[in-house]
Order: C-alpha cells, then structure tokens, then sequence
C-alpha cells in the first residue's frame, strides 16, 4: 500500500453500545405526533388528482413537537441519484444483470422546520415520514409506527438525549497518521479560494452483500428505499462542503457473494478493493465504492476504509449494518467516506458547530450533520491536491441513461448545460429554460471551454502537477478535460531515489519525514538487516500474529528505519530506538504503519511490492511502453499513449487545432447561399484558418468555425445558416508550426 495514502482508517462500535443503538430504534422512550400535510395553494394551480405527480416538488408538514406547533419545510433532493443509475443483481446462473429502473418513488426530501434557528432535515416520505431534523440544539428522528401507516397517521418521534452520546462506541482511526507528525492545524491557510468554493461531486456506488438482501426480506423496494434514504442523508451532510453526493449505482449479492467477506474487516477491504479494480471499475466508472454487509466484524470495527484514497483504485470502505435505524449507518458511512478525503478525527481544538461532528472518533446513536474546523482544513487540503481531480467532473452524459430533467444542474442526455433554474443560473453561455448553450456559443462549461467556445487542440487544460503527472489537452472537439493521467509506473523521479507511482513518488525519505516530522532522516542501511530477525520491529510481514522475517534481499522494503525528528506521532504504538536506528510498531494490528510502502525503491530498477524486492518490469511491465506509441506521445500509468504537452490528441502529430471566430457581415444569403460555400472556403482558407460570421434576416448570428485537425486532407461541413450555428470545419495538414 502507498504510505500516507492508504492508511486504513477503521471504526469501531462495542457490543454494549450496540444494543444501545437497537434500542433507540425499538425500545426507547418516544412521543406519539400525527404529522398534518398543509396543502400550500399560493403560486400553483390546484389540479386534479389524476394529474397530480405522486411526490410534490414541496411539502409542508405541521406537528406538535414539545408542546408547541411546528412546520416542517420539505424540498425534493436534486442529485442523491445520478439520472442514468442502475442497479445490478445476478440471475440463478450467476450472471449479471443491470437494468435502469423506472423508479417512480422519488420521495427524498431535505429541509427545515419553518421560523427555527440552526434546522435542517433529511426526510423520507415513502412509506410516512421517516428521517432526522433539528431544531437548534434539539434533535429528533421520526418513523412511523407501523409498516403501513401513511403520512398523516400516527409516528413516533424520538428525542435525542443528551447523554447518550457517552456511550462505548468509539472509531480507532485515531491510530491514523497526521502528517509531519501532528494534526494540521485549524488556521492554517488555503491556498486556492477557487478550488474551495467550485462545485464538486462524488460519484458514489454501493455494494450489499448476500446477507444484506436476505435481512431485507429479499425485498428489491425494500433494500432501495432503505439505501436511498442513507444517501439523502449523507448528501445533506456534504452539501455543507459544497460536495454532492450523486449515487450512480447500486449492486445487489443476491444469489451469493462476489468475495470473501471474513470477520476480519482489513481481510474484506483488500478482497474488495481487488473485486472493484478487477470487475466493478470496468462496468461503471465511479469515483467511491461502499460494500455493507450484514455480518459482523471481529471485535467492536463496523467501519474500515484507506486513508485518503479518493479518487484513486483504493477508494473503497467496508461498512457493517450495525443499526436498525438507517441514518446510525448513514451516519458511519459518512464518516468513513471522510477517511478517504483524508479528514482524520476531531480532537480538542476542533471546533464543531455541534455538540459532535461526523469525524468525531465516538461513533454516536446522536447521527452528526456537519464537520469540524479540522474536517474542513483536511477536505481543503485533499481538494487542492493532485488526487481531487474526480470531485470536479460531475455524472457524464454518457453514462445517463434516463429522461433528462431540465434544472437539476446536472447535464444529461440531450442537454448541452444545465446551470439549475433560471434564478439559480449565472452561466452566460447556457439558456436555463431548455438546457442549451445559446446561439453563437460551442460549449457553457468545462476546462476546454473559454468564451463559450472550445479551446483549441494541445491546449493544456491540466498541467503536469510534478515529475510524477501528465499534462492533460484538450483535442478541439470536447469541452471537457481528458481524465487525469500520470507517467508510467517506474519513471524515475525525485533526481533517481524513487520511481513513479500511481502519480506518486513513494521514496524512504518522504516516508520518514512523513512518519517523524520535520528533521527525520533515512537511517544508515545497516539499520535494515534487522528486517531478518522476525520481530515486531523487525519483519517484513504478518501471518496472522507472526512476524515473517525479511528474506536478505527484501530487508529493504520490511519495518521503515528512520532517524531524528520527534517522537511524539499521536498514534497508539510504541518507538524502539537502538544505536541511529529508529522504529515504530502500531498497537492496531488492522494497520501497517511504519512499514516500507509499496513502490518505493529497493535497489536499481527494483521497487516494494509487497514487502519483496522485484524488478520494475515484473512490477509494472511498463518498460518500453512509451517507445510502442506513434507521434508525440508517451506511456501513462495504465500502459496507454498519453499526448506531450502541447501536441493535440488523438494521434499526438499535430501541435494545434486552432478553434476561433469573429464576426464578418455578409450581404443576405438567400436560397442559392450553398453557391457560396467554395467562395467560403477560399475566405477561410485565406484567413489563416480564422472563422466567419455569416449575418442574414433569418439568422442572427450564426457562426463558421475552422480548425485544423489531425489528419491530412481536407472537409468542410455545414449546419445550415439560418437560425443555427454554420460550422465549416477545415481539417488540414499544419505540421509542427502553429498557423494562426
């Protein structure tokens, strides 16, 4: 695993605390409320009730809550569910099924109680109401009290007691490591107020198992209703970060389990992260996946997820099914999902807005809404760094399957933009009412769109962040970006003491630093040979509790020897200092900490792979692979051609696709204007490949647009001139020089 990376964050739930959990949603103490529907008439004609939509955009419910009247303001949750969702189960010869279900109980609402400070609500109308809200420092959850009752019968609301938070439940990521040795600071300062404020998604994908679909009564709608609750609750709590939480797909073990699923949590990650990397990644792109499984983790652990992993082939969390009560698992499914944006647990100088926040280490029946200074810091950090580059790319059209929804701020299938309703868009390049970029514009957003038109091909859009990355280009024809790439697995890096990889450039020093703080050093390379004695500090794996000594050749890739810096690392562990030698050896035996981390450097051309000293090529099989791709391009970390800067994909031959245009008035084109069009290309031709403007009575301003693309030779096309955009496109053979 990458140090600093994939650190395990693991959570854990006593037995006592359990049971505390279960009786909150069964045996507590509760109030009998009747939640009233208040039909609000102002602005909206009355229709009839054929005509109506099962689930209005907005509700209002008023209830007696302490005594007093109150007036829960409900609005139906945009994006908790990607438009092109599937959801996969398995037939009764094992094979996979996936299917975009019409789902027609679309009945998720976030909101608040109406003249209350500090409220907010996450609510399922489905079957009553069922969910959380608050109201200042009082919380309530409510459900109905039996299966059948509808929205206007009898519910139980529970109050949160402000004690049972001091219950056994605890989260032993605390054992995680801070960087440079210490929690970051609550002041410290971030660097790119743009990156803070840009909307981000996570395209979210969850996995039950076999024991899931059976304690759910085998029920589809069941185990939907359920997870989609989760969601909304998790997506309210990220909306706080200005994070959306799309969920793009959900698969179902119905005949039986894909993996082993073992009482030992970190045995079930790995098998996990191997199913996603091997078979989940390849039918659906996702940014997160989740497994929640029915059975129980050995000791208190409900939760396990790799530390700052988002984004990566490692973003992955397992997730028991502790609580009866959706929004407890919601609630560690949150707080595991922060683990892999790289927040670790709030500690006494984080401040919350709360009494607890969702990285707080006592997992809590009390379910949190918000995050402390500290969360936020580390979500900053993670967002402005190289790994984040998913958290902008909301759901693809591609991968839409459904009818689009005009306003939803999300772009589908036949929609160009949507930048949310006409009130809510400030995009000058899309129209709101029909999610369409506006006659003269190419694109309304993205990092290959400029001026509401498209960046010309090579044009960096993402630069090569260090020796590690890649630059990205736009090609000409799409407004978005290319997916982030990085140099191939075993480029060399940081002047010949690492190799490169996943982006990263695992080396022994970064590692010590990162472990010991400012002024640690890589010890002498005698230190290491105690790698061959088998024992805690000295071992390059563990079968169970063994310590397996290093073999002489992999000594360098076993227990990380470092020396000087601080030896306060507000971990649980112990440190062993002998001559300049120094190690730590972790009290959590689900976690690796101070080991040599995978990829780093154990001998020329050799890396870490599993604590075994191996060639690059046996690693990676990359060598060579930039010598195989045509024009200029060079191999990234997954084996494919990856343009140099500057040089415009697909083929990496040519330096530009030059897209531009101006405005050139032109007499009124009238039936016969196709005549015009060899004496439009000599014009364009003659411009240096600049665009036309063609203004007629029936057209406005439609526009041509010429570029040069990859290919030799030469094509002009055409949109039609009146009232839509006129595209002629000039592909042409410029060479090496930009021609403009």
């Amino acid at each position: 695993m990458l140090q600093g990376l994939l650190l395990v964050a693991t959570c854990f739930l006593s037995s006592a605390s359990v049971t505390a959990l279960k009786d909150f949603s069964g045996g507590k103490k509760y109030e009998v409320v009747y939640p009233r529907r208040v039909h609000p008439l102002r602005e909206r004609e009355v229709k009839e009730p054929d005509q109506q939509e099962k689930f209005e955009t907005e509700l209002k419910y008023e209830m007696t809550v302490n005594g007093k009247i109150a007036v829960l303001y409900l609005k139906k949750s945009k994006n908790i569910r990607a438009p092109g969702y599937t959801e996969t189960h398995y037939n009764s010869f094992g094979k996979e099924v996936t299917a975009s279900p019409q789902i027609m109980d679309d009945c998720y609402y976030q909101g608040h109680i109406i003249n209350a400070n500090f409220s907010e609500a996450s609510i399922s109308t489905c079957r009553g109401l069922r969910g959380y809200f608050s109201q200042g420092e009082e919380r309530y959850f409510i459900k109905p009290l039996s299966p059948t009752n509808w929205d206007e019968q009898e519910h139980a609301l529970f109050m949160h007691d402000p004690e049972a938070k001091k219950t056994d439940a605890t989260c032993g990521a605390d054992d995680l490591l801070w960087a440079h040795g210490a929690p970051p600071a609550t002041s410290l300062k971030l660097n790119d107020r743009k990156v803070q404020e840009q909307k981000k998604y996570v395209e979210y994908y969850l996995v039950l198992d076999n024991g899931e679909f059976n304690k759910y009564n085998r029920d589809p709608e069941e185990i939907r209703n359920r997870v989609f609750e989760m969601v909304n609750y998790i997506n309210m709590v990220y909306k706080k970060l200005d994070t959306h939480v799309v969920l793009v797909g959900m698969e179902v073990w119905n005949e039986e389990d894909k993996i082993e699923i073992s009482p030992n949590a970190s045995f079930t990650l790995n098998n996990f992260w191997k199913w996603r990397e091997s078979v989940l990644l390849r039918r659906r792109h996702h940014d997160i996946a989740q497994l929640i499984t029915a059975r129980g983790f050995s000791g208190t652990t409900v939760g396990l997820a790799f530390m700052s992993s988002m984004c990566t082939p490692y973003s992955v969390g397992v997730i028991q099914d502790h609580s009866d009560n959706a929004l407890s698992v919601a609630g560690t499914m949150a707080h595991e999902m922060g683990h892999n944006f790289g927040m670790f647990h709030d500690y006494y100088l984080c401040q919350c807005p709360e009494k607890i926040c969702v990285m707080e280490e006592a997992l809590s029946i009390d379910t949190p809404t918000d995050f402390s200074s500290c969360s936020r810091v580390s979500f900053a950090q993670f967002s402005e760094g190289k790994l984040s580059d998913c958290l902008f790319n909301a759901p693809l059209p591609a991968d839409v399957l459904s009818t689009p929804l005009c306003g939803n701020q999300l772009v589908e299938a036949e929609e160009d933009c949507d930048c949310g309703t006409s009130e809510e868009c400030t995009n000058i390049c899309c129209n709101a009412e029909t999610c369409t970029v506006k006659a003269g514009s190419m694109c309304a957003s993205g990092e290959c769109c400029e001026g509401c038109q498209i960046k010309k091909g090579g044009t960096v859009c993402r630069p090569a962040k260090d020796e590690c990355d890649l630059p990205e280009m736009c090609d000409g024809q799409s407004a978005l970006c290319p997916d982030d790439r990085f140099q191939v697995n075993g480029f060399p890096c940081q002047n010949g003491k690492g190799y490169c990889l996943m982006g990263l450039c695992p080396t022994l020093q970064a590692q010590c630093s990162e472990l010991w703080g400012p002024g640690a050093e890589v010890a002498d390379m005698s230190c290491y040979s105690k790698n061959t004695n088998g024992l805690r500090y000295g071992y390059c794996r563990k079968v169970g509790d063994t310590h397996v000594p290093c073999k002489a050749n992999d000594v360098m890739c076993g227990k990380l020897f470092c020396q000087g810096g601080s030896d306060n690392l507000h971990q649980k562990g112990s440190v062993i200092t002998f001559l300049t030698c120094k190690a730590f050896h972790s009290e959590d035996k689900s976690q690796e900490i101070g080991m040599v981390a995978n990829g780093t450097k154990c001998g020329d051309k050799k890396v870490c792979i599993e604590a075994e000293c191996v060639d690059i090529e046996k690693a990676y099989k990359s060598t060579n692979c930039s010598s195989r791709c045509e024009g200029h391009a060079v191999c990234d970390h997954e084996l494919q051609c990856q343009c140099k800067e500057g040089w415009a994909p697909p083929l990496c031959r040519d330096s530009s696709v030059v897209f531009c245009s101006f405005p050139l008035d032109l007499p009124s084109l009238g039936t016969g204007q196709h005549l015009l069009l060899p004496v439009l290309w000599i014009l364009v031709t003659l411009t240096g490949g600049e665009s036309l403007s063609l203004r007629g009575p029936q057209s406005p301003l439609p526009t041509a647009v010429c570029g040069a693309s990859c290919n030799s030779g030469s094509q002009l096309r055409t949109q039609g001139l009146s009232g839509q955009t006129s595209a002629f496109f000039l592909k042409h053979k410029w060479g090496n020089k930009e021609d403009r």
